[in-house]
């Protein structure tokens, strides 16, 4: 090859190698992130949005590895144990932080003092958020998720309920009005309440939580061991049982629903009343329901109190990262007042700082009655909800929602299924 024709070559190699690099057309990138982002999530969309400008801005070159809810934690344990992948931060649900911050850098000055999120705390991050784990911090909290209580308001007026229930009495005896068979033909179409209840992962355990700390029980100890086999966990279970099997206020599937089951069934007018997350909420907005929908605290027993189960969708940064400071910069920017106000603008996912609600109103057209479920959210969050964190979670929780699916189809009672659920959890974490 002449040599004009090489110099040309090479000129034409370095072109391409830079425009294939970047994703800056304005000025060029400057550094490089790998980060792991959960894909079948809700908060995913804006916080990849929010990834993005930051990298705009910063002339930083974000690298995605998209993983799913069913293998993520397992594919960061692997990841961090060859170094390969090697992630400068991911997103993870803190539920499952017992696998997990081994291998994170601890976020409160303890590893570095500059990654300390007292530092840019500014006293209006909901505290539940960020709580400690084995003594330290290791999320940046994005997504609050905490239980609600759901009813369709028109419903009830139809039925003559004039009080939304507080009690556990009070929620039977209103679904029991609202189940019903609304065209004639002998089957039930409407019925009076769901929640998920599929086994696997944590759907018909979160379920079940909710029921416990509703009746004053705890659900593990601070190490994560299990003590939802307590008087108020076994009441909890049977309750959850009977309003499926004695009551029945419940469709006899609702053992199978998972949150796409219950999304689609509350959405087109099957369920009356709904345990679940925030983000329902938002989904109501452009269907038949969109100003229906009531909300409130979970119903309690008598002796107990309205309380939920409060967890956050995250993000850490491994230890393995090369470029930890670029990665706490990206984290701060995630639970920036600026990041969380386009994140709630958006009507599905809920910021752990309170300023981001305050300048969203000043940015964006939100409508009344999202702002006032959204400060019903953080009340909710604020007063009455307990951070769930199991040991070892992802097995831990699979044998404990094994045992609630006996329970709910009575192959066992509910104080065998939790007594047997506590002994297998308890040997494998044991060995």
């Amino acid at each position: 090859m002449k040599k004009g024709s090489l110099l040309l070559f090479i000129l034409f190699c370095a072109g391409y190698l830079f425009a294939a690099g970047s994703n800056d057309s304005g000025g060029g990138i400057t550094n490089e992130l790998t980060v792991a982002v959960v894909v079948n999530t809700s908060d995913v969309r804006t916080a990849r949005a929010s990834m993005d400008e930051w990298a705009k801005q910063n002339k930083v070159k974000i690298n995605y590895i998209e993983e799913n809810t069913q293998t993520y934690a397992s594919s960061y344990v692997l990841a961090s144990k060859t170094q390969n992948p090697r992630y400068d931060l991911i997103m993870f649900w803190d539920f499952y932080l017992d696998q997990l911050y081994q291998m994170l850098t601890p976020l409160d000055g303890s590893y570095n003092a500059e990654y300390d999120i007292a530092k840019i705390n500014n006293d209006d991050i909901l505290s539940a958020g960020i709580s400690k784990y084995k003594g330290h911090l290791y999320n940046v909290p994005y997504g609050l998720d905490s239980y609600i209580f759901y009813y369709r308001k028109d419903l009830f007026e139809q039925a003559g309920i004039k009080k939304i229930p507080e009690t556990w009495d009070e929620l039977i005896a209103c679904a029991q009005k609202l189940t019903k068979d609304t065209n004639g033909d002998g089957n039930i179409d409407q019925w009076g309440l769901a929640t998920n209840g599929v086994p696997g992962q944590v759907f018909n355990t979160y379920s079940f939580f909710n029921f416990l700390l509703t009746n004053g029980g705890k659900v593990v100890d601070t190490d994560g061991r299990p003590l939802f086999n307590s008087t108020a966990g076994i009441e909890a279970l049977q309750f959850m049982v009977d309003l499926r099997n004695k009551y029945k206020v419940m469709p006899p599937d609702v053992i199978t629903y998972d949150n796409n089951k219950i999304n689609e069934g509350f959405l087109s007018g099957k369920f009356a009343m709904l345990l679940h997350w925030p983000y329902i909420y938002g989904m109501t907005y452009g269907t038949a329901y969109e100003g229906k929908i009531g909300f409130a605290p979970v119903p309690h027993s008598v002796k107990g109190t309205a309380a939920t189960p409060l967890n956050a969708w995250s993000f850490g940064i491994p230890l393995m990262s090369k470029r930890k400071d670029l990665a706490w910069d990206l984290a701060k920017y995630l639970l920036s007042t600026e990041a969380g106000a386009f994140e709630f603008s958006k009507r599905r996912d809920w910021p752990f700082r309170r300023s981001a609600y305050i300048e969203a109103e000043k940015k964006y057209t939100m409508p009344a009655d999202f702002s006032a479920f959204s400060n019903k959210v953080f009340e909710i969050a604020s007063t009455n909800a307990q951070k769930i964190v199991m040991a070892r979670g992802g097995e831990t929780s699979i044998i404990l929602s094994d045992y609630i699916d006996r329970a709910m189809t009575g192959i066992m009672t509910p104080k065998a299924a939790l007594d047997a659920a506590v002994r297998d959890i308890n040997n494998l974490l044991n060995n």
